[in-house]
C-alpha cells in the first residue's frame, strides 16, 4: 500500500491565500482543513464549500 502524500508548503500557502482573499482564513475549520488536506484539489473544494455556506 502505498503513503498518501502530504501537501507540500506551497500547496499549502496557496490554500492560506485563497482562504484569505475569501476573507475565512482567521476560521478555526479552515484551518483545519489547510492542516489536514491530502491534496491541494481537496483543501480547495472544502474551502469553497464554506465560502458558499457563508456567504451564499
Amino acid at each position: 500500500m502505498s503513503k498518501m502524500r502530504n501537501l507540500c508548503r506551497e500547496e499549502r500557502r496557496e490554500l492560506k491565500v485563497l482562504a484569505d482573499d475569501f476573507g475565512l482564513l482567521e476560521r478555526k475549520d479552515i484551518q483545519n482543513i489547510i492542516d489536514s488536506c491530502v491534496t491541494y484539489d481537496e483543501g480547495q473544494r472544502k474551502i469553497l464549500s464554506i465560502y458558499n455556506q457563508v456567504y451564499m
